[in-house]
């Protein structure tokens, strides 16, 4: 079994190549290139499922088989990783329907891009033009369900909480993946780990885990981000190799990495390899 980290960047992968966006580690990640240079992130666990989804220009540089491709798994509805008229467009290029996976807010958002159409001549909304070849289903925190031949479980993320009022903006969910006899937890996109969700990931044991280094080595402040550096990451690590959760066969893997706030791939990945933590660059391929 492989996944294929196809992109790996955070928010800040699109800003714009301009005076005015020169900002921190970005000069120096675009004149590098390569490995240093990252898109909106997202993955493959082949044959037939992704996870999160901008757009498709990452599965075409990869070269993976997009006829095989039939599900489809959302973390959240931010921009970054959920576009309903990409999927939408994506999807009528296969055979068959594309099974999305998201929380409520998620599927509800596919299902009115599915229905509507923006008229810009009118300024006004009007039914779709064509039908949508997808199927939605809404995912609930700590319910398993089966897609294709794995098994996937929803677990909350500590993301799109305003945790000084504790208004819970929508469910991000990070997702463990159970397919021949191998374990994934995919955690993108949270800070430190929920009380629910220690308690879930207590009952597996995992061959790899994709976890949230989006700030590297810069500070941060836990209580005003939903995602975590790279001193958060070794205390999430630390804290599940201590409970069992991972072993020393584990796989663990940074990513979600700014381009703005961390500097370039190569400059830090001996760092934190030291660590016992690889750093994901577009297109890594990790085999299981």
């Amino acid at each position: 079994m492989q996944m294929h980290l196809m992109g790996t960047g955070a928010g800040d992968f699109l800003a714009p190549e301009d005076e005015e966006n020169q900002a921190g580690f970005l000069p120096e990640v675009r004149r590098l290139g390569g490995r240093n240079r990252r898109y909106a992130s997202c993955a493959a666990l082949l044959p037939d499922i992704l996870i999160d989804f901008y757009g498709d220009r990452q599965i075409r540089r990869s070269g993976l088989e997009t006829g095989a491709i039939r599900h489809l798994l959302i973390t959240h509805g931010h921009w970054d990783h959920f576009q309903p008229l990409a999927i939408i467009d994506f999807a009528r290029e296969l055979d068959h329907p594309l099974q999305v996976y998201g929380n409520g807010m998620v599927t509800a958002a596919l299902q009115f891009a599915a229905t509507h159409q923006w008229q810009e001549t009118a300024k006004k909304f009007g039914p779709a033009s064509s039908p949508a070849n997808i199927s939605t289903h809404a995912v609930h925190v700590g319910r398993s369900f089966e897609v294709g031949e794995a098994t996937i479980t929803a677990v909350q993320a500590d993301h799109c909480v305003n945790k000084k009022i504790m208004v819970l903006e929508q469910r991000a969910l990070n997702y463990i993946i159970e397919r021949d006899g191998r374990t994934i937890f995919y955690g993108l996109d949270s800070s430190r780990p929920m009380p629910e969700t220690v308690e879930l990931l207590a009952d597996f044991t995992f061959d790899l885990a994709v976890l949230d280094a989006t700030f590297g080595p810069r500070e941060i402040d836990p209580s005003q981000s939903g995602h975590q550096n790279f001193a958060m990451l070794e205390q999430t690590v630390a804290s599940f190799r201590q409970s069992g959760v991972f072993t020393e066969a584990t796989t663990i893997v940074g990513s979600h990495i700014s381009l703005v706030h961390v500097p370039p791939h190569d400059e830090i990945v001996d760092e934190l390899a030291g660590r016992g933590i690889l750093l994901a660059h577009d297109g890594m391929i990790i085999d299981l």
